[in-house]
């Protein structure tokens, strides 16, 4: 291994990703992380994401020079919506995702519950199963590496715990499914394991239902809302002309 002639490089690197980090929404990393991306997406999104909202600042420009020195302030706006709005859009879409995700993982856990009590087979066929009814998804994907992973090591609950995370975005209840998945092959074989996983599959994927309805809903009731907003811009940019006129006016500019 070649020695590091600089010291300091590791330092630095580690500095300009504190600096990303520090700036960042409390949750944003995690949603990118759950999302299947890392510190090297993050960053590469926060530095895409100051350099959109910089330019952003250039729309001030011209009200600038054609109107008053003032309006150079509204850059700072300018710069705050964008910046917001990365955030705001990079969120939307991961419930989206997250949406699909949990969609495909009620499916899943259905699936699994209704081959392990119609016939005693082994989790591995069980899965297999339940891949050949599954359309080609990412999800599919993951639950194809889930096979491979408990083929190659079959002892070990990580394979178990990493599609939780990949597939269904690392919440308690699908690491608690698989956990006990992993607790059913290679400790028990007891039936009332797995009338407990059909109890709480049936249970998770109705308060799915009921979340995904209020999420899709919330949007709906907001619309009128954001039409009715729209009302006083032009209103409220009328204003602040005449009052910059006045005001440009008055103190002789």
């Amino acid at each position: 291994m070649e020695e590091n002639l600089n010291p300091n490089e590791d330092n630095i690197s580690t500095k300009k990703d504190n600096f990303w980090h520090l700036i960042a929404e409390n949750d944003l990393f995690e949603m990118v992380e759950k999302s299947g991306f890392g510190d090297k997406e993050f960053v590469l999104f926060q530095k895409r994401r100051l350099k959109g909202s910089l330019l952003s600042t250039i729309a001030a420009i011209v009200p600038t020079l054609l109107l008053s020195k003032w309006f150079a302030f509204s850059s700072i706006l300018f710069f705050i919506y964008t910046w917001r709005n990365y955030y705001i859009k990079e969120k939307r879409e991961y419930q989206d995702n997250l949406r699909e995700k949990l969609t495909s993982w009620y499916v899943f856990e259905r699936l699994v519950v209704v081959y392990l009590k119609g016939a005693h087979e082994s989790i591995f066929e069980v899965l297999k199963k339940v891949l050949d009814r599954l359309e080609e998804s990412e999800f599919k994907s993951h639950l194809e590496r889930l096979i491979i992973d408990i083929t190659e090591d079959s002892k070990s609950v990580n394979p178990y715990l990493n599609f939780a995370e990949r597939a269904a975005g690392g919440n308690d209840a699908a690491l608690t499914f698989m956990t006990s998945l992993y607790i059913y092959k290679n400790s028990t074989h007891d039936s009332s394991v797995i009338d407990e996983l059909s109890d709480n599959a049936r249970k998770e994927m109705m308060r799915g239902i009921v979340d995904i309805r209020k999420i899709k809903e919330k949007g709906f009731y907001h619309f009128p809302t954001k039409i009715t907003m729209l009302n006083p811009i032009p209103m409220f940019g009328y204003m602040a002309g005449v009052a910059v006129n006045v005001f440009m006016n008055n103190m002789n500019f």
